[in-house]
């Protein structure tokens, strides 16, 4: 019997230094303790620990960050509201403006 608390504690420890948003380095302990200090939403949690601000625009992170507060307050992934899209939705490259920006040179 102990052996089994000895292992979950190891899991759990183990699980609080997964990486939930890889493009700002967010932990899972982070965000528990970010929904346990009251942040309950995801757009507060958006602009406490910048998930979702990252290249992939929250598409590798907000699932799982909607699951962590369900886990932490009961709060059902149907009942929390997405933070607010801000455009662009979808990465662009840099490269692709400048173009934009000559093509409109050659015209004046």
């Amino acid at each position: 019997m102990v052996r089994k608390r000895t292992a979950k504690s190891a899991v759990r420890r183990a699980a609080q230094n997964v990486i939930v948003c890889r493009c700002e380095d967010v932990t899972e302990h982070d965000i528990r303790k970010a929904v346990r200090a009251g942040h309950h939403s995801l757009t507060e949690l958006k602009h406490l620990l910048r998930v979702g601000m990252g290249h992939c625009q929250g598409r590798g992170c907000l699932r799982n960050i909607m699951r962590i507060i369900e886990e932490e307050t009961g709060i059902k992934p149907a009942e929390q509201q997405l933070p607010r899209a801000r455009p662009p939705l979808k990465p662009v490259p840099l490269g692709l403006l400048g173009k934009h920006e000559a093509a409109h040179a050659e015209d004046r």
